[in-house]
């Protein structure tokens, strides 16, 4: 090869940097990252340092991504620092506090203790990190041995090593009270407090609070334990007088910070998120840090790869559809087992208008609860996500509900009514579903053995059959409201809402009327549809209503279902001799 001066292969280096790797607004872009290694490869790579370090720091800020397994790093992920709960979590650190950390599962503990302890170190404390994970049917010497064994090897990363044997409660508060020689400023987070044995709980948990009350005379200056949901409850009902535990909450998100964390993306990417996918995110989520950063990850690497290209209206709802029917999400796949176990209970939360009072002490609650499926909004039972309630009735739906063949009546029928120049012609296919519920009454719809959703399930069937076939896609929706459960329509560019209701009083009709207007405005359209279930009205009520209200379009349907069933008359006694369906012979 021929060779090159070292001057002017460092201004090469120099220029593939900044200009054959293309700084946009101060900002390396990823597309020809390929091509300045290429150019690397082709000169000795004792000419090559300018450019190795430049490419390690490009690696470090600009090739960033959204992580969904596993804690946040920040040199390697979008990551939100969260400094007010840091400060939070600082103040009870320099307190000698022993405090709990809760929440669901991928909601940013790890992150968070990982972060405080990051912050911890550089003031000179010892943080040390265990878990409890996959002991809860240890026998207690058993689990002592192995907590010993990750306790010993945590903290010789800091301290100079002490033989110890850790066997027993005892042994472990001896083992302390050795390390205060060398250290008084050990911080001990205990991850997964809940798998700790039932054997074993309440002596740890004594143990710990002798050593709080005495901790002149100990290492440990801090403890934090951590788990999926409150362990106050753990705490009272093992009959411990561990009363000294404060509580630090791990909430989700904000808007305003996943709209920073989203930004991380755009500003060292140059890819654009519309305002809407971002409303659309965290509508969804409510925050909640690992449902963010799936749907985002899933939107930039796999929908919308091309960085050049902005992450559209278009490209969510096709990331949305893919996380509710094909997705493996451990989380979702969580929350829907959960939700199994406690079917009826969750139908009920679905679909009814009846708001549910939240108390640990009905043990439906209280398990949903601690399972993480259900929580305390505003004194009332309700699901976390909207996304989650959304997977909830989707994977609560029939796979079949025998209907399809009655959708259709004539062999000719092309359904070319319910489109027009302007979209769907939903108004047509609204009134054909009410005569079809009238057509078949009773026989596919015997009030007495419907479960809760069963009108929701029903519409929902008969729209996907009609939009699939004219090339169009449904999505369930859940706006806020208890009881409220939308289906989506999108239709060549555009956008349907159609609001389902149970008919309870007339208030509660006329409410969800207002409801579905102010949803119309949160979502900038200017039509909605608001089919209601009734078996208070007969066929001389006015069933469709054509109204404006607070500026919408609302069309009402009212679908009666006081269907009368067959008629219960004997049958006349069977005549003697040959019945005279039976042919005869011809003998």
């Amino acid at each position: 090869m021929m060779a090159v001066n070292r001057d002017t292969r460092t201004q090469e280096i120099y220029l593939s940097a900044f200009i054959g790797l293309g700084y946009t607004k101060g900002v390396p872009c990823m597309n020809n990252l390929r091509l300045a290694l290429r150019l690397e490869r082709a000169y000795n790579d004792e000419y090559c340092v300018v450019h190795r370090k430049l490419n390690h720091l490009f690696w470090r800020v600009a090739m960033r991504f959204f992580n969904t397994s596993g804690p946040c790093i920040p040199e390697e992920h979008y990551t939100l620092l969260r400094e007010t709960l840091m400060t939070q979590g600082q103040r009870l650190v320099d307190g000698g506090r022993f405090f709990t950390i809760f929440a669901p599962r991928q909601s940013g503990k790890t992150t968070y203790f990982q972060l405080l302890f990051r912050r911890l170190a550089q003031q000179g404390y010892v943080p040390v990190w265990v878990s409890f994970e996959g002991m809860k049917s240890a026998e207690p010497a058993e689990f002592y041995t192995l907590f010993g064994h990750e306790l010993q090897r945590e903290l010789a990363q800091h301290l100079s090593l002490i033989e110890a044997s850790i066997g027993t409660p005892i042994q472990f508060q001896l083992f302390l009270e050795r390390l205060r020689a060398q250290s008084s400023r050990v911080v001990l987070v205990i991850d997964e407090f809940e798998s700790v044995p039932d054997a074993v709980l309440s002596d740890l948990l004594h143990t710990l609070h002798k050593i709080y009350h005495r901790r002149e005379y100990y290492a440990l200056h801090a403890l934090l334990l951590v788990g999926v949901s409150t362990l106050a409850e753990l705490v009272v009902s093992s009959a411990s007088p561990f009363n000294i535990v404060d509580q630090l909450q791990i909430p989700y998100f904000t808007f305003a910070e996943v709209q920073a964390l989203i930004d991380q993306h755009v500003s060292e990417t140059g890819q654009a998120f519309e305002p809407a996918v971002i409303k659309a995110i965290y509508a969804n989520t409510q925050g909640q840090p690992g449902l963010v950063n799936g749907l985002c990850q899933h939107l930039v690497d796999v929908v919308v790869p091309n960085r050049s290209q902005p992450v559209t209206i278009d490209a969510f709802y096709a990331t949305l559809k893919y996380f509710l029917t094909e997705r493996f999400d451990k989380n979702i796949l969580n929350v829907v087992q959960k939700a199994r176990v406690k079917l009826d209970f969750m139908l009920r939360l679905l679909f009814d208008d009846t708001p549910i009072p939240f108390t640990v002490n009905d043990p439906d609650i209280a398990w949903l609860f601690a399972n993480g499926v259900v929580d305390n909004g505003d004194g009332y039972v309700q699901i976390p996500a909207p996304l989650y309630s959304k997977a909830l009735i989707t994977a609560f739906r029939p796979l079949s509900n025998g209907e399809t063949q009655e959708y259709v009546v004539s062999a000719y029928d092309t359904f070319a009514e319910y489109v027009s120049p302007a979209g769907l012609n939903l108004h047509a296919l609204l009134t054909r579903y009410r005569d079809y519920i009238q057509r078949r009454g009773f026989r596919a719809f015997n009030p007495e053995q419907l479960k809760e959703g069963a009108w929701h399930y029903s519409l929902d069937g008969f729209i996907h059959f009609f939009i699939q076939q004219l090339g169009g896609d449904t999505l369930v929706e859940v706006p806020s409201g208890r009881g409220r459960t939308d289906i989506l329509l999108l239709f060549q560019g555009h956008k349907y809402i159609i609001e389902t209701k149970i008919f309870l009083s007339a208030t509660q009709f006329e409410h969800g009327k207002q409801q579905l207007a102010d949803y119309l405005a949160s979502e900038g359209l200017d039509e909605g549809f608001y089919v209601v279930f009734s078996r208070k009205h007969n066929a001389t009520d006015p069933l469709f209503f054509d109204e404006t209200i607070a500026g919408k379009r609302i069309r009402t349907y009212l679908i009666r279902t006081d269907f009368e069933p067959p008629s219960t008359r004997p049958l006349e006694p069977a005549r003697k001799g040959k019945p005279r369906w039976r042919k005869e012979s011809g003998r």
